[in-house]
């Protein structure tokens, strides 16, 4: 398509040195993927230099007469571009191999689908774009067509580029559109991709005017075992490993490397093994060439795989499983949509098996998603069996993490209840922890004792290390929540001990929160730290996004008064880690970030806090371990307060006892006396009249 280069410098700069290496390059990719404006780019920069070069196009060449057109180029020395080889590939090769030891000082780049497999030939893949190239050329080419059409923001054009996966010609075909509809417009009907992008661009090849054309032209090119291994292929959302392959498709090592090796089939390496894919706009047509009946089949097997590598990980009536089980099963995430999409109306019965299995990849990565499946499923499935229960424990259990107590006490009551008539003491465990847990968080602590006794007991007939130890962790909190802090402490180094004798890293983070918030209350602000960055650690590196989100506000908290920017990012980063999963903080968090969010307005102004807070919610999990790991040295500058000490300063100010000062915020009083002490001391103050006067000379 017409336009200027857009992006791909470091695919330049890899070529231009390669070519420097090699006397043969080959790019490969799928139709569409730029291999062809990459090579041309590349010639008309080195035309700049007066290098000698000539580009040579196959695509409209028959075997036959590849070698007489080969055989055209007129440099002796320099550089000869061979485009479009992937239909004549055999042919091309002989030719160019013969070119190359005729001409000893001639290089050649050649562009095609698949390598040419000539000795010494150096093969560079070209894939997508990046996030930032591939919206970049969305813009430029939609301003060619229409300036002023991306006015309504970058958002839409950021959704459709990734959408498209950055694939070059899906791009430039989708900004081709906004000459009738707006990017929003666009973005909403993607899902109708190989029909909506079309274009009727002058001077384009046909196969290209076209997402559906450009796949077509690669598919026909394969031999019919390679296009129904291809289509088979679509069944799988996402990645897909060999094994996945050859279990739910038939598709063996053969098959697959031909389809990688014709750049239809992607792969790229995860932990000890590879993972293959279709991207999204190959994987749409090569559905469209299975039958119902074959469509069918397949779905129904890949439900099946999916759900007997999820139970041989994880079992369902366990408390959570390993994180890493969980974090192994999150890179399905894909195909477990795919999956329960087709259980809906297929086997709800065998959906909620799945969901199950799959508790903790919903937990870390979408409860809001995981709450939603459950509900789906358990009103198509009443029958009173295991499967059942399965699901109001995932139900249950997101409903907790949102806060929404009544529901999780109807899901998990029910849950308990059908698990004590099967006989299944797991799944009970697993229920009466969770009403604990809701409990707890209610502050219904009467309540919470009672059923975490229970769960307890269950899961100590049953051997359970994890859900003792998880258990043990919610008591501490409850301990913590009555203000009984040597209980909560005690009760709290209990659990983490069990937890890593276990290696459950979640339990330790759930621990480590909550030794640090006692230590905070004790008026321990360096334990209180070392504590609370161990924690953020533990549940940054798994992807929790729940404890991570307390464990950063009570970082923040402790951090705003002696340096309110990186509290504001530290809020900002919890209140943008929670959001990504969905679900609610519990009310004393929510209190401790609104207080948050006032002292760094205080201190900085509001701009520049609602700035720090903004760049915090974006952070990645490098950004977050950059930002605490300085946390365990801080010290507090002079003159600065905490968040908790500024808000006892403001209550001494206003004539309160520590008496009185502790009932407000259900503290000891020895807690109270400590935060006085240590606020006196940062200010260089000998009394707590001093103190007062102070606090009441910061109010405007």
């Amino acid at each position: 398509m017409a336009g200027n280069f857009v992006g791909r410098a470091g695919e330049l700069a890899a070529l231009d040195l390669a070519l420097r290496r090699s006397r043969l390059v080959t790019l490969t990719g799928s139709g569409g993927a730029g291999k062809t404006r990459l090579a041309l780019e590349l010639v008309r920069r080195r035309e700049r230099r007066a290098s000698p070069v000539v580009v040579i196009d196959l695509s409209e060449e028959t075997a036959d007469h590849v070698a007489d057109a080969v055989r055209g180029i007129t440099v002796a020395s320099g550089l000869a571009v061979v485009d479009n080889c992937e239909h004549v590939i055999d042919a091309a090769a002989r030719a160019i191999a013969a070119l190359l030891d005729e001409r000893p000082r001639l290089r050649v780049l050649a562009t095609s689908r698949e390598a040419l497999r000539l000795p010494a030939e150096r093969v560079l893949a070209v894939g997508p774009l990046d996030a930032a190239d591939a919206e970049r050329l969305f813009e430029a080419r939609a301003g060619a067509v229409r300036p002023g059409a991306l006015a309504g923001g970058r958002e839409p054009v950021r959704a459709i580029c990734a959408r498209l996966e950055g694939f070059p010609l899906a791009v430039e075909l989708a900004a081709a559109r906004v000459a009738a509809l707006s990017p929003a417009t666009i973005l909403a009907r993607l899902d109708e991709q190989l029909d909506l992008l079309a274009g009727d661009a002058r001077g384009v090849p046909d196969r290209h005017r076209s997402l559906r054309a450009t796949i077509r032209w690669s598919f026909e090119l394969l031999t019919r075992a390679e296009q129904a291994a291809f289509a088979r292929l679509s069944v799988f959302a996402g990645g897909f490993s060999l094994a996945a392959a050859g279990t739910v498709t038939g598709v063996g090592l053969d098959a697959l490397a031909s389809l990688v090796a014709k750049s239809l089939v992607t792969v790229a390496p995860h932990g000890d093994e590879l993972r293959y894919r279709l991207l999204d706009t190959l994987r749409a047509y090569a559905r469209e060439q299975l039958t119902g009946a074959d469509e069918a089949a397949l779905r129904d097997r890949h439900l099946r795989y999916l759900t007997d590598v999820a139970e041989a990980v994880h079992d369902p009536g366990s408390l959570a499983g390993s994180q890493t089980d969980a974090l192994t099963l999150a890179v399905e995430i894909a195909n477990l949509r795919a999956a329960l999409a087709w259980s809906v109306d297929r086997d709800p019965a065998l959906g909620l098996r799945l969901l199950g299995a799959t508790r903790g990849v919903w937990f870390l990565r979408g409860q809001t998603e995981g709450g939603a499946w459950a509900a789906r499923l358990l009103a198509l499935h009443p029958a009173p069996d295991r499967a059942r229960s399965l699901g109001l424990l995932v139900a249950g259990h997101m409903a907790v993490a949102h806060q929404r107590h009544a529901e999780a006490k109807e899901r998990l009551g029910e849950c308990a209840a059908l698990a004590r008539r099967l006989d299944d003491a797991g799944v009970e465990a697993a229920a009466r922890h969770y009403l604990g847990v809701s409990a707890m968080l209610a502050r219904d602590l009467d309540a919470a004792d009672r059923e975490l006794a229970r769960s307890l007991d269950l899961f100590e007939a049953l051997d359970g290390a994890q859900g003792v130890g998880r258990g043990l962790g919610i008591s501490g909190v409850v301990r913590f929540l009555r203000r009984d802090l040597p209980g909560a402490r005690a009760t709290l180094d209990r659990a983490r001990a069990r937890l890593e004798a276990c290696g459950d890293t979640w339990g330790q983070g759930q621990a480590r929160v909550f030794l640090g918030l006692t230590a905070r209350d004790e008026g321990d602000a360096a334990g209180a730290r070392d504590h609370l960055s161990a924690a953020v650690r533990l549940l940054g590196g798994i992807g929790d996004a729940t404890l991570l989100g307390v464990g950063l506000a009570a970082l923040a908290t402790l951090t705003a008064g002696e340096d309110p920017s990186r509290a504001a990012r530290l809020a900002g980063a919890a209140v943008g880690a929670r959001e990504r999963i969905g679900g609610h903080f519990p009310p004393g968090t929510v209190a401790e970030l609104d207080a948050v969010k006032q002292v760094c307005a205080a201190a900085l102004g509001d701009g520049a806090a609602e700035r720090a807070w903004a760049a915090g919610r974006e952070l990645t999990a490098q950004g977050l371990s950059e930002l605490t790991a300085g946390h365990r040295r801080a010290v507090a500058a002079p003159g600065r307060l905490t968040v908790r000490q500024l808000e006892i300063a403001r209550l001494v100010a206003d004539g309160q006892t520590n008496a009185q000062i502790a009932r407000v915020l259900h503290l000891s009083e020895r807690t109270v006396e400590n935060h006085v002490q240590q606020a006196r001391s940062r200010l260089g103050l000998q009394n707590r009249v001093q103190l007062a006067t102070w606090m009441a000379a910061q109010v405007p």
